[in-house]
């Protein structure tokens, strides 16, 4: 049996993720939900990824399912989504970390909504897109017609979305480094995670839209697209998302983690965004010293 290259992109996916869903729900766990709504969303791309890869597979044995080819190209083209909240979910957390006094003007807790919400619809279009575009390809296959690459219209609104999204967290994060001063060394390394992986989604970006606004490049077509598709595909989503995974994981793995207290506090936030992460003074004094040296000098 010849595997073909989108079978190979499965199996890295499984073997990557499988441990990087264990390691984001540890981050998830041991951050709290109100300091960890990045983390949450590494979780969501991990299951997609292990999702979207077992049914690839499975189209080994069931090369004519079109019910699983739609879902396995689904899956695969909605990874841009959780990377980009996972950026801005990090700087939240950096932004709320500042002290009040020193905070920045820009971005703050209404724009950071904002920005989510963006990024938020995009998904959403794009998953409509997607199921839309996969259902007209199904029934050209099912009546012997030649398959028409033609992107739904609520795709591209979605991707457009998405480019908006991400040109206002780099903005966002340009002006949170700029009081880099003020932030509390233990989170200081969140800066730096989020502009190591910001070149490797933006390349993920680029990618979603060529394969979205160039219709007339096979190379980004995965439905009867060139011999060189699946490569584009390994290059720019596989690599990326997983040079992207690693650098979040990595950096997360050295936080220092939130009280028991702050997490059982997270379901105040109906944004799920890590809004007032830091405990106040009084909580402070009933609460287990998980930040023994860093949370001293915090005022908020």
């Amino acid at each position: 049996m010849t595997l073909t290259i989108y079978n190979k992109i499965s199996i890295i996916d499984l073997v990557f993720f499988l441990p990087a869903l264990a390691i984001a729900g540890l981050l998830t766990y041991r951050h709290g939900f109100r300091r960890s709504s990045g983390w949450i969303y590494l979780v969501l791309l991990s299951l997609m990824r292990i999702l979207g890869s077992s049914m690839q597979l499975a189209t080994i044995k069931q090369p004519d399912n079109i019910n699983i080819i739609i879902g396995a190209q689904t899956l695969q083209n909605i990874g841009l989504s959780p990377l980009i909240l996972v950026i801005l979910g990090l700087i939240t957390r950096v932004q709320q970390a500042i002290p009040e006094q020193s905070r920045p003007r820009l971005p703050n807790s209404r724009t950071l909504r904002l920005i989510q919400l963006t990024v938020i619809v995009g998904l959403i279009l794009i998953i409509v897109g997607g199921i839309n575009m996969g259902n007209d390809i199904g029934n050209a296959l099912s009546n012997g017609e030649a398959i028409s690459y033609t992107v739904p219209s609520e795709s591209k609104a979605g991707i457009a979305l998405m480019i908006v999204g991400y040109v206002l967290i780099v903005v966002s994060a340009g002006f949170i480094a700029l009081s880099i001063s003020s932030v509390p060394s233990g989170e200081k390394r969140l800066i730096v995670a989020i502009f190591a992986a910001m070149p490797f989604v933006l390349v993920r970006l680029v990618y979603s839209s060529m394969a979205t606004f160039n219709s007339s490049n096979d190379n980004f077509h995965q439905y009867s697209g060139s011999a060189n598709a699946g490569y584009y595909v390994l290059g720019m989503c596989t690599v990326m998302e997983i040079a992207s995974v690693l650098i979040f994981e990595t950096v997360g793995l050295t936080l220092p983690y939130a009280s028991r207290n702050d997490a059982r506090q997270s379901t105040n936030s109906a944004s799920g965004q890590p809004l007032n992460a830091f405990p106040t003074q009084e909580d402070s004094a009933s609460e287990p010293h998980y930040f023994p040296k860093e949370r001293e000098s915090v005022q908020v």
